[in-house]
């Protein structure tokens, strides 16, 4: 549901370990929507800082997905825009559980880098000194633990929506996209209802906010409107799934 971006002239173009990379600039401006509370004009080190977290753990997570492409003998580009990311395969990778393995690629590599950055300090401490470290050492927890953690919920089309989606085509067959579908559409409409219940700050989510790890996601309207969109979206696709079922079956 997420397409390739077109080009435009304001490209940044690179390669990484072999990779063509592509930066469009809808992700500048979006990450800046998103780093706006910490937008200080009098320290702009803290709004650069988030700059390069959000580049970095995101470039992380596609280049998990590219890099399992690449195990499995099929070749990809990397694109970075206004939704997050895209690692575009080449060809077709055949065999169902190659494919959940590059969707959890993207996820795993995020989570391995924020162990990586917990490892580090616990042996050098370096978040302790200026608030810019703090802070930078904060966000990456943040990012790639909580954006991780969401991006395996079975919605399409997160990575735990393609997860879904071939899992649930083993055990059922010719239901299998139907039931994914289902899955989708309620599981994006329960994190719509928690976005919506953080927003209003209902006392059972917040005692259940109170148990998690500090990291667990915090619904907002940004999520609010994400789930929602994608509810909507996983809705359109199974009713035609369901006409298009129908007028073969007649």
């Amino acid at each position: 549901m997420f397409a390739e971006p077109e080009r435009t002239g304001y490209d940044l173009n690179f390669r990484l370990f072999g990779f063509p990379v592509r930066v469009h600039p809808w992700f500048w401006l979006v990450t800046l929507i998103f780093g706006a509370n910490v937008f200080d004009p009098d320290r702009p080190e803290f709004i650069l800082a988030w700059f390069a977290i959000a580049f970095v753990s995101l470039l992380v997570h596609e280049l998990g997905h590219a890099l399992a492409f690449r195990a499995f003998g099929v070749g990809s580009h990397i694109i970075l825009y206004s939704f997050g990311g895209l690692a575009v395969p080449w060809d077709t990778l055949h065999g169902r559980w190659r494919r959940v393995a590059v969707s959890l690629a993207g996820p795993g590599a995020g989570f391995l880098l924020a162990a990586v950055v917990w490892a580090t300090n616990q042996s050098a401490q370096w978040a302790g000194g200026a608030p810019v470290a703090a802070f930078a050492y904060i966000a990456l927890l943040y990012v790639n633990l909580a954006w991780g953690a969401v991006n395996l919920l079975p919605v399409f089309p997160l990575d735990g929506g393609q997860v879904s989606q071939e899992v649930c085509l083993h055990f059922f067959r010719a239901r299998g996209l139907r039931v994914a579908l289902q899955i989708s559409i309620g599981t994006a409409a329960v994190a719509a209802a928690y976005s919506l219940a953080c927003m209003l700050r209902l006392p059972a989510v917040i005692d259940f906010l109170r148990q998690m790890p500090w990291w667990f996601p915090v619904g907002g309207l940004w999520t609010l409107a994400l789930f929602g969109v994608l509810a909507y979206q996983s809705y359109q696709l199974l009713q035609q799934l369901n006409w298009t079922q129908s007028h073969w079956d007649n």
